[in-house]
């Protein structure tokens, strides 16, 4: 008896487990934002500061990993795909916060957060 009432825990809490996990991946995916590239980010290597437009909201997101609380602003992405890298281009795109950002600068540069390029929606030619 001992041994069937294991057996019937152990598979509830499989259950219940298997549950959760599915759950977790439904997570709505955030919608893209508008940015303009502005130019080479001279305190990362690599890296390119966009300016987000300032009505670009991610409120479909419930995430906290996606980019939500920067409504308007200026960020710093390390992954922009080259053929975008160009000063004054304009973009809509999905971005994520860098969890592990490398930046190292001096005193005089300012630093903004760091966000990787999820996937580049479009290239809009409209004014941001």
């Amino acid at each position: 008896m001992k041994s069937f009432l294991c057996i019937v825990i152990f598979y509830l809490c499989l259950s219940m487990l298997v549950v959760s996990c599915s759950d977790a991946g439904n997570e709505p995916e955030p919608a893209c934002m508008e940015a303009e590239v502005v130019g080479p980010d001279n305190c990362q290597n690599g890296g390119y500061i966009l300016k987000l437009k300032e009505d670009s909201s991610l409120s479909g997101s419930k995430s906290n990993h996606y980019v939500g609380q920067l409504h308007g602003g200026y960020v710093t992405a390390r992954n922009l795909p080259e053929e975008y890298q160009q000063a004054g281009k304009k973009l809509t795109l999905t971005l994520e916060l860098d969890e592990e950002p490398t930046q190292v600068c001096p005193a005089i540069y300012v630093i903004y957060p760091a966000v990787r390029v999820v996937r580049v929606c479009a290239q809009t030619n409209e004014p941001v």
